[in-house]
């Protein structure tokens, strides 16, 4: 009888500190129940030395470039992003910020280039693949540089 009484006593231990791992610590509130927006990286991402860096021209093809989107829920959207920089010694950088208010989601896209190192002056063409996240429920206008490169609904 006392081995019964231990081991429901170890039982409901087991189930009470259970139990309070899942509940929120205190002074915790939820007050957005959307998940946060993870834009995964590209590789095209600014870098810590880009300051001692000048900025480049970037010609975008933008009837060459297109939205892909995977189906998967919520849905992922990549940028095709087509064009040529200056010269091979350009650094292509491309900021993604969050969809805003009006689902409206921007790119920024600039290139760089180390003004001591001399670079033969030929068009090097691009093509790069930039993860714009997963979205909710709603229409979607993807801009780059605040042209239109194109819409889609999640």
């Amino acid at each position: 009888m006392i081995k019964r009484i231990k081991a429901t006593a170890i039982y409901l231990l087991v189930l009470t500190l259970a139990g309070c791992s899942l509940m929120p610590s205190a002074g915790t509130t939820h007050t957005n129940t959307q998940p946060t927006l993870n834009i995964p990286p590209s590789g095209y991402e600014p870098q810590p030395d880009d300051d001692k860096l000048s900025p480049g021209e970037v010609f975008l093809e933008l009837d060459q470039s297109s939205l892909a989107i995977m189906e998967s829920y919520p849905i992922q959207v990549n940028a095709i992003l087509n064009g040529n920089l200056s010269d091979p010694c350009h650094q292509l950088r491309v900021v993604v910020a969050p969809a805003d208010a009006d689902n409206r989601i921007n790119l920024k896209v600039y290139s760089l280039v180390d003004p001591a190192e001399t670079c033969l002056a030929v068009l090097q063409p691009f093509s790069a693949t930039i993860p714009l996240g997963s979205y909710a429920d709603g229409k979607y206008s993807v801009y780059v540089n605040d042209e239109l490169l194109g819409e889609f609904e999640a």
